[in-house]
């Protein structure tokens, strides 16, 4: 039984090639068949072990023919416009920087899912910043732990006008699920102002960026 999470992640995809970067056990490849939301998958990974698992359930569902397995580094392992849509899910907003960055032409060939662990702040920065456009953007959430999934395509989109939009975009703001991500990251600046608070040598700098942004999460309507 697939998580909340990635059941999130597979209802954004419906195309022809796609590529699952990350394939760990190949649960979103088969899923994208089993659904026939993808005639044709690429799963790769990184490393043998996760991509052997993968093997073994694509093997398992009887999918070799659909579904082509590839060892190697992030998008490195495609061409550009070989695939129509890229899933990269499941590791953290920087290291989905770097893959976006290592092979940057090959990104902007194609629609991006994109569905990081942490740092979205700094993926969104990074994204709006290089020529990618955040098309629509979601929240998952599995007990307590809260998740955004993104959408992605190569495009030109504004600066947003707020630092806290990087943070918690005002675009989610109706979203069923927002008061989740909303408190999560009340908590988070919460916390690290009361650390840097206590501190015997406090970093004034950052106790005023975090202090601002918890008072522009005034404005939202929660």
């Amino acid at each position: 039984m697939l998580t909340e999470r990635l059941n999130c992640i597979i209802n954004y995809v419906n195309n022809e090639t796609v590529a699952d970067i990350g394939t760990d056990h190949g649960y979103v490849a088969t899923e994208l068949i089993r659904r026939g939301q993808a005639k044709r998958v690429i799963a790769a990974d990184v490393r043998q072990g996760p991509l052997n698992a993968a093997i073994e359930n694509i093997n398992k569902y009887g999918m070799g023919d659909v579904i082509e397995t590839r060892l190697g580094s992030g998008l490195s392992v495609i061409k550009p416009y070989e695939s129509d849509l890229a899933v990269i899910a499941g590791m953290g907003g920087e290291l989905i920087i770097e893959i976006i960055k290592a092979d940057i032409e090959t990104a902007r060939s194609m629609e991006l899912v994109l569905q990081p662990m942490n740092a979205q702040y700094e993926l969104r920065l990074f994204l709006i910043e290089n020529g990618f456009m955040i098309e629509k953007e979601d929240i998952v959430c599995e007990g307590n732990r809260v998740y955004n999934v993104m959408i992605v395509k190569n495009g030109h989109m504004e600066k947003f006008e707020k630092e806290i939009y990087y943070h918690i975009p005002k675009y989610l703001e109706n979203n069923p699920k927002f008061y989740m991500l909303f408190n999560k990251k009340k908590r988070e600046f919460e916390k690290i102002v009361k650390g840097l608070k206590n501190s015997n040598n406090t970093d004034i700098e950052r106790l005023e960026y975090y202090s601002s942004l918890l008072s522009e999460m005034e404005e939202y309507s929660i």
